[in-house]
């Protein structure tokens, strides 16, 4: 049984408003308080105070003419007799209790309902009483501006101020009721279609009636009535205490049935009893429920209500309907009992009288449903082969929960359980995104309709389960929500993924979710598990491995340290590629160079081919790498990988060379590269005593980078990363930039996962926040800066033995950022400064960046680079390296519109010249001129002064260079 995702909140214990015209709408927070201040404000508008009676008997007295006003438009607007429930529909109670002169406890019940009868018609009804009769329409469309934001009733809200704003041309001054007459025969087709009570009592009762007819039909196709629609009409006439049957009913029905209904009133009537039919009529929505038919079962009740109003009110407006008529509540109750969450208890009779199976046929008997045997791949994984081995043998439903490092193959093993379980539907995936920034009633809803999908015929693997449920805005509600759902649908097929530790943390948030679960683990893979990787991934490259290669390849595998989402399975095939495409290379350089000795035939490649696979012990390079085509009569086309062809080393950061070395060749920094020698020496020293057997306590190795931009900060922070890798400090030491974006999220939720998911990237090597200090700086309440830097102090000691965090930024600016916190100053013991770079280091840089790209100075231009520089204003936004980097594109690009246009001009007097010697000219029209000629090769890679840009006269625009 499956409930619409649109009645799902009739299940919570949500504050909703459900008027069933609309649906169930949750109530946002404090929206009814705002909407009670508006009309205390208007009702104290001076235009109003004065406004007052004596005659309201629910109001106290004397009451405002607005508010009763508004008691009267809060029944009208969800409809003539229309049901409203929910556990905060009492909506004139709510938004006008301090009025009341006798408040009732307000009920919190979801299945309380009411039909307001909605006597109150446009354009005024209490208002009629004030002097100034233009004074009281105006008041009375103010009545309705202040109930803006009961989404349920904003359409006839809306459309009844449309009314307002074009008025029929008429005396205000005549009676209320031909005043009345005058509005509703103004308003246009689309009013009306909102508020069909506008029609008058019979074109209201019509559109009922059309309605009514509409969804009884619909439910006797589904749940089948021994009745005719006229015994219908007639019973709920009947129920309604009508003693006659309506002759309004000739105009909504027609005459035909208006006279069956009178034919048959009086047989009926006889032997009807308001009871049985109730009984009857609850017994038959209840099966029209379970058979997925909700929302007509809605709308039946919501028509029938309106027509017993409707007709218990003419010929006047509708009246206000006993509860007793219609089994309103009734249906609400059955809906809860049958849908609502309950707890499950087994009986033991299912485990003490369990069936006789069935006699075994062959090896897969003992399989009861018949599910086909698991034929895994997942590699070093017992705990979890065995777990997959036993869910396909059972009868229960799968929950399985999938514990373990990133890439340890728990996506793969829920690939292939859900291929094992063969459902006919694709799994459906449901990530941790989902659900971060959602409403708490969006994301529960998404999770409804999500199980109600899968339920029976689909797997739902939930990726990142520990990670939703731990998140500090929603989380504890959806693991909650989740449990329910788990004892609801006892067909419903779960797979859950988590993070090493998940099922912890879990238990942690929820101690009774875990236990739904099958729980495995994976677990990190040995050189064992690595080789079979990396044998797997050079097969998929078309390639195979001596058994020396792949056993070296799963040690050097083994002992890598991750890299990001480079880990563990994801390492083999990040080394094939570099192995097979070296292997390649080789063997193609090979086959040229035997070509052009000519003493490589066709016999003897194959002859070595074959030496090479029977003997995979020998060390010869060039035979092991030698890839034969198979038409040319090869019998293996494969190129063979050998242990020579596993590197000694594996560098996931891709970061070759001396750190050290490269530390020292840049420009300046005298004062930073002394302290970064301290830091290597502190770590040597450290590393000593400790292999003396003394004691040491690590330090901490957050530090703070401070100075202005184009400094080298980044720069150095990423070589850092190096060194320490180098040091055995860091595992990886890649860097990983972030700024305030990284870090703060829009909703509330957001910031402490988005900064864990940041700080998970970035473990084993170096996370460099710049401009840190704007975590602290923004001027908005509530600000979420905050929170991420709590969430990265807790974090930065979690994972003090394999991370740096350096924050970097303005000096003044970062001294007030380290005490926003009073846990930050202590967690960055050391503090680096880099200071602006002197003229001529900046000319230096200025020669680097050229040459790096290819370019040489030509003579002078350092003179007049740095007679530019002394002019430059030098301020907290200096760019320093980056102005240089900056100057460079402006003058290589300068240069190549300088080389160029020499170019084009020497090809023209080329053509020139070409056409005067054809003619016979022979005349010397250039002369006394220096004549174009194409730049040479020199001259393309030379950089000259008046490349620069032109900035001596107006140094104020170096700030057009900043960054």
């Amino acid at each position: 049984m499956r409930l619409p995702e649109h009645l799902e909140l009739l299940l919570t214990d949500e504050p909703v408003l459900d008027v069933y015209s609309h649906g169930p709408w949750r109530v946002p927070d404090g929206l009814f308080e705002e909407i009670s201040a508006r009309i205390d404000g208007l009702a104290a508008d001076p235009r109003a105070a004065d406004l007052t009676t004596d005659e309201h008997k629910l109001l106290t007295l004397p009451a405002s003419l607005v508010t009763a006003e508004i008691f009267g438009i809060l029944a009208f607007l969800p409809g003539g007799g229309a049901i409203k429930a929910g556990s905060w529909s009492q909506l004139p109670e709510r938004l006008l209790y301090q009025h009341l002169v006798n408040p009732g406890p307000l009920s919190t019940r979801m299945t309380r309902w009411d039909a307001p009868g909605g006597r109150w018609r446009p354009p005024v009804d209490w208002l009629i009483e004030a002097p100034d009769r233009e004074l009281a329409i105006e008041l009375a469309r103010d009545c309705l501006s202040v109930l803006e934001g009961v989404e349920p009733l904003e359409e006839r809200r809306k459309a009844l101020l449309r009314m307002y704003d074009d008025p029929p041309t008429c005396d205000v001054n005549l009676p209320k009721m031909e005043l009345r007459e005058h509005w509703h025969a103004h308003v246009g087709d689309d009013i009306v279609t909102a508020v069909p009570e506008l029609l008058g009592p019979v074109g209201y009762l019509e559109w009922v009636c059309g309605g009514l007819l509409a969804s009884y039909e619909h439910l006797t196709e589904v749940a089948p009535r021994e009745e005719s629609v006229e015994v219908h009409l007639i019973q709920l006439l009947l129920q309604g205490s009508m003693e006659h049957v309506p002759a309004e009913l000739s105009v909504a029905l027609g005459e035909d049935r208006y006279g069956d209904l009178q034919q048959r009133f009086p047989g009926e009537r006889r032997g009807f009893k308001p009871g049985a039919w109730q009984e009857r009529t609850r017994a038959w929505l209840v099966r029209a429920l379970v058979a997925g038919a909700a929302d007509a079962c809605r709308g039946w009740l919501d028509m029938a209500m309106r027509f017993v109003a409707v007709v218990q009110g003419l010929p006047g407006d509708p009246w206000f309907p006993k509860a007793e008529w219609i089994p309103v509540g009734q249906f609400q109750t059955d809906l809860r009992r049958l849908y609502a969450p309950r707890r499950r208890v087994v009986n033991p009779l299912t485990e003490t009288l369990k069936s006789v199976p069935a006699k075994a046929e062959g090896p897969a008997g003992s399989r009861s449903r018949g599910r086909p045997e698991i034929a895994t791949s997942l590699v070093g994984q017992p705990e979890v082969v065995q777990a997959l081995d036993d869910l396909t043998r059972g009868d229960e439903p799968v929950r399985l929960l999938l514990a373990g490092p990133d890439a340890t193959g728990k996506r793969d093993a829920a690939q292939e359980l859900a291929k094992a379980l063969a459902f006919g539907r694709d799994p459906h995936w449901v990530t941790d995104n989902l659900f971060t920034g959602q409403r708490l009633s969006d994301a529960v809803a998404k999770l409804h309709a999500d199980a109600r999908d899968c339920a029976g015929d689909r797997l739902l693997i939930i990726e990142g389960l520990d990670g939703i449920v731990t998140d500090p805005g929603n989380g504890e509600a959806i693991a909650a929500e989740l449990h329910r759902l788990l004892a609801v649908h006892p067909d419903l097929h779960v797979v859950a993924l988590c993070d090493a530790g998940g099922e912890d943390r879990i238990r942690e948030i929820n101690p009774v979710l875990p236990q739904r679960f099958r729980i495995a683990r994976t677990r990190p893979f040995t050189a064992e598990g690595h080789a079979e990787l990396f044998r797997r991934a050079l097969d998929a490259r078309g390639a195979r491995g001596t058994r020396q290669a792949v056993e070296a390849a799963g040690a050097l595998l083994a002992a890598t340290p991750p890299m990001q989402t480079l880990r563990n399975a994801r390492l083999a095939p990040h080394l094939a590629d570099q192995v097979v495409a070296a292997v390649r290379t080789r063997a193609a350089k090979d086959a040229v160079a035997a070509s052009k000795v000519g003493v490589v035939s066709k016999d003897a490649v194959v002859a070595s081919k074959d030496a090479v696979a029977s003997r995979e012990d020998a060390a010869a390079p060039r035979e092991a790498a030698l890839e034969i085509p198979a038409e040319d009569g090869g019998r293996d086309a494969k190129p063979v990988v050998r242990k020579q062809d596993i590197p000694e080393t594996l560098d996931t950061s891709q970061a070759a060379g001396n750190p050290l070395a490269e530390l020292h060749t840049l420009t300046g920094l005298d004062t930073v590269k002394h302290e970064i020698a301290l830091i290597v020496a502190g770590t040597h020293a450290a590393r000593l005593r400790s292999e003396s057997g003394l004691q040491i306590t690590p330090p901490t190795r957050h530090m703070v980078f401070t100075g202005n931009p184009g400094t080298g900060k980044t720069m150095v922070a990423r070589l850092l990363g190096r060194i320490y890798k180098r040091l055995g400090v860091l595992s990886s030491g890649h860097l990983i930039e972030a700024s305030r974006a990284h870090l703060v999220g829009e909703y509330i939720g957001q910031t402490a996962p988005r900064t864990r998911r940041l700080v998970e990237r970035a473990l084993g090597g170096v996370l460099f926040i710049d401009e840190a200090y704007t975590l602290t700086q923004s001027p908005l309440k509530g600000d979420y800066g905050h929170e991420a830097i709590a969430e990265l102090v807790k974090l930065m000691e979690d994972h003090r033995e394999d991370l740096i965090v350096i924050v970097a930024g303005y000096q003044q600016e970062m001294a007030e950022f380290l005490v926003a916190n009073p846990g930050l100053d202590s967690r960055f013991p050391k503090q680096i400064h880099f200071p602006d770079y002197t003229d001529d280091e900046l000319i230096t840089v200025f020669g680097q960046l050229a040459a790096a790209d290819g370019f040489r100075l030509a003579p002078g231009t350092d003179d007049v680079l740095l007679a530019m520089l002394r002019r430059a204003p030098r301020g907290p936004s200096f760019g320093n390296g980056r102005l240089m980097r900056n100057m460079l594109d402006v003058a290589v690009a300068n240069q190549a519109d300088r080389v160029a246009t020499a170019a084009f001009a020497a090809k023209q007097n080329a053509k020139k010249s070409g056409s005067a010697g054809k003619g016979g000219a022979g005349k010397s029209g250039g002369a006394g001129k220096k004549a174009a000629r194409t730049p040479t090769k020199k001259e393309l890679i030379t950089l000259t002064a008046e490349d620069l840009p032109p900035l001596l006269d107006h140094p104020e625009e170096f700030f057009g260079l900043y960054l």
